[in-house]
C-alpha cells in the first residue's frame, strides 16, 4: 500500500464523500432546475450542500457559486471582476501564485492590462505594505493566495481589505489550500471573492466554489441559463456538490483536532529527516505555515530522481513544479523566494492529510533517508552520463 503524501495535489476520498455519493446514486434523479418532484428533491440536496460549503468559511449560502474546481474558480473571480471594473486597467498579485492565477495574469497582460507581481521574502511571505503601496485609482483587482500550495506559507491578508476597498478595487483570495486546514472567516478577511476547492479536502475532483460578497462586483464568464444566481450557466455538478458539502462538514468539525494531529506528524517527520540527512533545508515559514506542508531541499540530488525513487519504494510526494516540453522546470515559487536553480531542482513537497497515520510517517521517516543516500550516491554518475 502506498504512503500517500501529496494531499496538496488532491486528497483521497473521505468516507463522508463516499457516503454522499451513495446517497446521490440512491436519491438524486432529477435536474435541480426542473419543477417536478425529482427536480425539487435535487434542488434541496444542492442547496443543503451550498449551506455546508458556505459554513466552512463563515459565509451565507446565497454567496456561494459552485464551479468545476479551483482553476475555474480563480478564472471566474479574476475575469469576472475585470468585467465589472470599467476603465481600471491594473491588477496586483504576487510572484508565487498558483498557475491558474499566473496564467490569467498573462492573458490580461496580452490584453493590455498592467500587472504588478510582488516578490515574497525568503520565507514566502508577501509584505502587505507593498501591496498597499501599489494600489491606486487604476487598480481593478488584487488577487492573492491565502496559503501557498508549494511551501505552505500563510499570508497576512486581513489587514489589506480596507486598503483595497478604499482604492475602489476588488479583493480576491485563493483559499484552495487553506480552506478546511485553518479557520477562515469571510468577514474577518473582508475580501470580495474567495476560491475554494473540494478535492483538496477529500471530495472528488471537479467541484469547487467561489464566495461572492457582492454579486454585482463580478460578471459571469459562462453564459446560458440562470443557474447559480445567474453567475455560472449550466447544470451544476450535483454529485460533486453533495460530496463537497459532506467533506466541508467533516473538515470543519475535525479541523482543530485534525490540524493539531497533522502538525505533530509533520514536525516529527521533519525532525527525523533532519537528523538523518545532513544539509536538509525547509522552504517556507517555520511559524506561519499550513500544518500539513513540508517543502524540503535534499542536498546532492535532483528532485525528479528522488521522486521516482521514492515512488518505487511506495512513498508518493510531489516536486511542486511544472513540466513543460518534457523537461522539469524549477519551481517558480522557490525561485521567487530567491532559492538557487540547483536548490529549487533538489526540492520536494510533502503534504499530509486527513488519512495520514503515525505508522505511515514512521515508515516514511525510515524510507526517505535510505532513498536519499542511494540517489545521492548515484547522482554524480548519472550526471556524468547525461553530459
Amino acid at each position: 500500500m502506498a504512503i500517500y503524501l501529496d494531499h496538496n495535489a488532491g486528497a483521497p476520498l473521505r468516507p463522508e464523500a463516499a457516503a454522499a455519493i451513495a446517497r446521490f446514486a440512491a436519491e438524486a434523479h432529477g435536474n435541480p432546475s426542473s419543477a417536478h418532484r425529482s427536480g425539487q428533491r435535487a434542488r434541496r440536496m444542492l442547496e443543503q450542500a451550498r449551506a455546508q460549503v458556505a459554513s466552512l468559511i463563515g459565509a451565507q449560502p446565497k454567496q456561494m457559486v459552485f464551479t468545476s474546481g479551483g482553476t475555474e474558480s480563480n478564472n471566474f473571480a479574476i475575469f469576472g471582476a475585470i468585467a465589472t471594473a470599467g476603465n481600471r486597467r491594473k491588477v496586483i498579485s504576487s510572484a508565487i501564485e498558483h498557475s491558474s492565477i499566473l496564467g490569467s495574469l498573462n492573458e490580461l497582460e496580452r490584453r493590455g492590462f498592467e500587472t504588478v507581481r510582488i516578490a515574497p521574502d525568503l520565507d514566502g511571505r508577501i509584505d502587505p505594505a507593498q501591496i498597499a503601496a501599489a494600489l491606486d485609482r487604476n487598480t481593478a483587482l488584487v488577487t492573492l493566495g491565502l496559503a501557498n500550495s508549494e511551501v505552505g506559507t500563510i499570508q497576512d491578508l486581513a489587514q489589506l481589505a480596507r486598503h483595497v476597498r478604499d482604492a475602489g478595487a476588488v479583493f480576491h483570495i485563493d483559499a484552495a489550500q487553506a480552506a478546511g486546514r485553518i479557520p477562515i472567516d469571510v468577514d474577518a478577511l473582508g475580501c470580495d471573492l474567495i476560491t475554494i476547492s473540494g478535492h483538496k479536502l477529500g471530495a472528488p475532483a471537479g467541484i469547487g466554489a467561489v464566495y461572492t460578497r457582492d454579486a454585482a462586483r463580478v460578471a459571469p464568464v459562462m453564459l446560458g441559463g440562470p443557474q447559480e444566481n445567474g453567475l455560472r450557466a449550466g447544470t451544476p455538478n450535483l454529485l460533486g456538490a453533495i460530496a463537497f458539502g459532506a467533506v466541508a462538514d467533516a473538515a470543519r468539525d475535525a479541523m482543530a483536532t485534525e490540524s493539531a494531529r497533522i502538525a505533530v506528524l509533520a514536525a516529527s517527520l521533519y525532525s527525523r529527516l533532519g537528523e538523518a540527512i545532513s544539509g536538509l533545508k525547509l522552504n517556507g515559514s517555520m511559524s506561519s505555515r499550513i500544518p500539513n506542508t513540508l517543502n524540503l531541499t535534499f542536498p546532492g540530488v535532483l528532485g525528479e530522481s528522488m521522486l521516482i525513487a521514492l515512488d518505487l519504494e511506495g512513498v508518493e510526494v510531489s516536486m511542486g513544479s511544472a513540466c513543460a516540453a518534457g523537461a522539469v522546470e524549477p519551481s517558480h515559487v522557490l525561485l521567487a523566494m530567491r532559492r538557487s536553480v540547483a536548490d529549487a531542482r533538489s526540492s520536494l513537497r510533502i503534504s499530509l492529510g486527513w488519512n495520514t497515520s503515525a505508522d505511515e510517517i514512521e515508515q516514511a521517516a525510515q524510507i526517505i533517508p535510505r532513498v536519499w543516500r542511494r540517489v545521492a550516491a548515484a547522482e554524480p554518475a548519472l550526471e556524468a552520463r547525461a553530459g
